[in-house]
């Protein structure tokens, strides 16, 4: 990681611990490990600092002169938290991953592989040119496509791409490790409303998005402890808490969402900890679905169906 942008999280991420005057965070910076070259924080280049990391990051260092020139984040005026938030992840975690020698003390997960087309995506992106795509669907099916990409989203480890098909005007989301080629074309996407990733996947538990589906209210049981882990984790920002039983032994939750395949599967992942209460075509969704896992074990015959998301493609 670049030396400056390491100097930038670290800064933000002790600020976003507790408010300290200039002082105190001089002598940090002089004891932390991050400090690589052990040099000095000055007066001016923490200013520098203060002042890049407003302008590149859209995080803002305030100064309150009242309580003795004391320096603390400001809320950004970006819409950019959860993207500092992902810089402070991993900016820890290789911090971590340098720091601790026996990396056998750490495990983490797989990072995506996926990442052969990213440079390329986001530069088409960011200049609004169309791609042609060569893509095979989970089905083994292949298609060509050409699209103006949108954005990309990083779900459970695996990097997709959202782009508007030129053909028919289709939403498109793309597993980017399922792209067979990449071009980028020539031809500039027309200038039209920005669609964000927060406004299209709204109603959405994860990637899959169903134009033939509606949200809707869903009402669920869970039981000690597994809402525990529920609130820890929400299921969507939609999320909260309608009910207790009074006694510890279960919660009810409201949310707003479409009841898309990958959501019903994140439902079955609370195992019996967890009910669907409403709506009773949810509901009665389930209780088939459980059913037909219940014949699929008894007689090891498939059950299982067809689950398709927006399209096929994901």
């Amino acid at each position: 990681m670049d030396g400056r942008l390491r100097a930038y999280l670290w800064l933000i991420d002790i600020l976003r611990q507790k408010r300290m005057m200039l002082a105190e965070i001089k002598q940090r910076w002089s004891a932390s490990s991050y400090n690589v070259d052990h040099g000095e924080l000055t007066d001016r280049t923490f200013h520098r600092y203060r002042e890049n990391i407003a302008t590149e990051l859209g995080v803002y260092i305030e100064c309150n002169k009242k309580a003795g020139n004391v320096y603390y984040i400001k809320e950004s005026i970006y819409d950019n938290a959860n993207v500092v938030d992902w810089l402070l992840s991993s900016f820890r975690i290789s911090e971590m991953a340098q720091r601790v020698r026996q990396h056998d003390k750490i495990m983490l997960e797989n990072p995506p592989q996926d990442t052969l087309y990213m440079n390329q995506l986001l530069d088409c992106i960011d200049e609004n040119r169309y791609v042609r795509v060569s893509y095979k669907n989970a089905y083994g099916v292949e298609s060509t496509f050409i699209l103006a990409p949108l954005f990309v989203r990083l779900f459970r480890q695996r990097w997709y791409l959202i782009g508007r098909d030129k053909k028919n005007g289709d939403i498109r989301i793309l597993a980017v490790n399922r792209l067979l080629e990449f071009e980028k074309l020539d031809v500039k996407v027309r200038k039209e409303k920005t669609l964000t990733p927060d406004e299209f996947f709204a109603d959405c538990f994860g990637i899959m998005k169903d134009p033939r589906k509606k949200a809707e209210h869903i009402r669920l049981r869970a039981f000690w402890p597994q809402y525990v882990f529920l609130e820890e984790t929400p299921l969507h920002h939609s999320q909260r808490m309608v009910k207790d039983s009074g006694d510890g032994e279960y919660r009810e939750y409201e949310l707003y969402v479409q009841p898309t395949f990958d959501f019903k599967q994140e439902l079955l992942k609370n195992s019996r900890a967890l009910i669907v209460l409403e709506p009773q075509s949810l509901r009665n969704e389930m209780i088939a679905i459980l059913k037909d896992m219940l014949k699929g074990y008894e007689t090891g015959e498939d059950y299982s169906g067809e689950g398709k998301g927006y399209d096929a493609d994901a």
